[in-house]
């Protein structure tokens, strides 16, 4: 099985996050971070618009009745880290 190198066992520093690119879009700097099991447990590192497709997307397949208002208020917390940041 190919494993992509980037990731890793135990999460990263705030300040370690912020040297990697995006895992899923190359964007720097990553700000957040996620673990999948079927991906061999390692934290990826994702700036804040794929960390928040990543959230919509769980909310949604876990049919989450208020997923839009909890993305609402989500996205408003990442614009507002992003700028302070």
């Amino acid at each position: 099985m190919a494993t992509d190198k980037r990731g890793r066992r135990k999460p990263y520093t705030q300040i370690g996050i912020r040297r990697l690119p995006c895992f899923r879009c190359g964007r720097k700097p990553s700000v957040y971070q996620w673990r999948v099991c079927a991906d061999g447990n390692v934290w990826r590192p994702l700036c804040g618009p794929c960390d928040v497709a990543m959230n919509a997307a769980v909310l949604r397949f876990m049919r989450h009745p208020h997923w839009k208002a909890i993305m609402a208020e989500y996205r408003r917390k990442v614009r507002e880290n992003q700028v302070v940041g």
